[in-house]
């Protein structure tokens, strides 16, 4: 391995990605308990909605060039490639940010249309206030792939956690001025300009990553022109693939509920939401997605192993199951008290939010399948055979709307889970059929499940017999994690030594 994805700096980027992602879950879970505290039932339930605009204009000013990014950083990072580097960057970086300003121009302009399509026709002119952090947020999104590529992760890492403590520090003085009730505009301006700081930190960080002092740097090639056609080729294919799940997954829920549930029915919805976000971003395998992709893609570049690469992801999907199954069974035993105490009283008391948190976290359990294929099919280069699923998932969507009148609000994610497990299958039996065999380990998935299991009848047998839910808590938590112990820390530290690259 090159020295730039070799043993000391991959371990260097578990370190920052450590402590950054510590100091920004923790401010983060803060900045967010601070927001469903402060603002009203109604207020949460806009904000909510508004939430999803991220995803929705990051999808539509994409142009597939952060799957560009993600694919071609690494190789030409690797291969000290620096002047093709600066030329796929700059103008990947300014392509985007042109499109995004003009939907968001758009946006604007056409605000009184698009506010009432997801229900917040009332409030247009806090639609159009929240477009500022779609602006930052997306725009920082798309920056710290860039430094995640590079493994610079301490840069990235420091402007999150600086967005979450902003976040906390701006709520607190917010709840410090108005105790009763936060206004929903004061809430969006301060996350505005929280990740305006950020921004202006990694531009500065990629700043300095492209214009560093050289070292031993491979002779120049004109690599940016001479691949031109193969960069626009990949970045279509992963433009249309991502455009057809767009309306797949919790941001498309967030704004059907928006339209459909009303407002204490969304706000719940909100909330489960947000909790499900919030442990999806913090799971090994988001977690260290920004570190494990460049590695994965670096090595591939240099050795052509998909057997390799498919191991390491499938070891880091295992560790999501595991730790999935202990956030399930700690809210099938004691979920309702558990966030009625979060949320002061707010949110919990009907069981629609434990309802619906449950099955988000089962729907993680393939949404996380999901990003290791599409990062497989993207190492490989054939976006092509995911093209297809992803115009299934975005269907589900329409069972969902189906049978809400039958299931509720755990329609939408009960569609996104069938629609993820026949297409998940899809694109594995693809990959395979062209030669990049992925294996699912059943075992240790099977392990998993009965973790879960043991630890949901320990509590619940303690609640049985009338102990105070949160000793049965203690008790489902205390099962658990004497058997991830037993059967999962030890694949847990091989992972780690497999992504460092250290076989002993």
């Amino acid at each position: 391995m090159i020295a730039r994805y070799g043993k000391e700096r991959v371990k260097r980027g578990l370190i920052h990605f450590f402590i950054g992602k510590s100091v920004s879950a923790l401010g983060g879970f803060c900045a967010m308990l601070l927001v469903v505290h402060a603002l009203s039932i109604g207020d949460f339930a806009k904000y909510s909605v508004l939430v999803a605009l991220v995803e929705v204009f990051t999808a539509l000013s994409g142009f597939g060039i952060a799957h560009m990014f993600l694919r071609y950083v690494p190789e030409l990072y690797v291969k000290f490639q620096a002047k093709a580097l600066r030329s796929l960057i700059l103008f990947g970086l300014g392509f985007r940010t042109s499109i995004l300003i003009l939907l968001l121009l758009l946006a604007w302009l056409f605000s009184s249309y698009l506010s009432g399509w997801i229900g917040l026709a009332s409030v247009v002119s806090i639609f159009n206030i929240f477009l500022v952090v779609v602006a930052f947020r997306s725009t920082n999104q798309f920056l710290s792939m860039i430094l995640e590529s590079t493994l610079h992760q301490g840069i990235a890492q420091s402007a999150f956690s600086i967005i979450a403590i902003l976040r906390c520090v701006g709520m607190l003085m917010l709840i410090h001025q108005h105790p009763q009730q936060v206004d929903l505009v004061d809430v969006i301006w301060v996350e505005a300009c929280a990740e305006f700081i950020a921004m202006v930190i990694m531009l500065v960080g990629i700043g300095s990553v492209l214009w560093q002092r050289k070292i031993a740097d491979a002779p120049e090639s004109e690599w940016f022109e001479a691949n031109r056609a193969q960069l626009i080729t990949f970045s279509k294919a992963a433009y249309f693939q991502h455009l057809a799940t767009l309306p797949f997954g919790a941001n498309t829920n967030r704004l059907v509920g928006g339209a459909m549930f009303g407002e204490h029915l969304m706000a719940k919805f909100g909330f489960a939401n947000s909790l499900y976000e919030y442990i999806k971003r913090y799971l090994p395998t988001q977690l260290l997605i920004g570190l494990i992709r460049p590695v994965v893609v670096a090595r591939y570049s240099t050795t052509r192993n998909f057997a390799v690469a498919a191991n390491l992801c499938e070891q880091s999907l295992q560790i999501n199951l595991a730790l999935l199954a202990g956030f399930l069974a700690v809210m099938l035993v004691s979920g309702r008290e558990i966030l009625l105490l979060i949320s002061a009283g707010k949110y919990g008391a009907a069981g629609i939010s434990v309802s619906v948190l449950s099955v988000l976290l089962v729907l993680l359990v393939f949404e996380t399948q999901r990003v290791i294929l599409e990062m497989l099919a993207q190492m490989v280069e054939r976006y092509d055979v995911m093209l297809p699923s992803n115009i299934f998932l975005a269907l589900s969507v329409l069972g969902g709307i189906a049978a809400f009148p039958i299931l509720g609000v755990i329609a939408l994610p009960m569609a996104n889970i069938f629609a993820l497990i026949l297409a998940n299958y899809w694109v594995a039996h693809r990959l395979s059929t062209l030669g990049f065999q992925y294996q699912h380990d059943w075992k240790a998935s099977a392990e998993s499940l009965a973790m879960l299991l043991v630890s949901v009848l320990a509590g619940k047998a303690f609640l049985h017999f009338g102990t105070h839910w949160v000793l049965a808590l203690v008790i489902t938590v205390g099962m658990y994690s004497l058997m991830f112990v037993r059967l999962k820390l030890s694949a847990s530290v091989q992972f780690a030594r497999e992504l460092i690259g250290n076989k002993g």
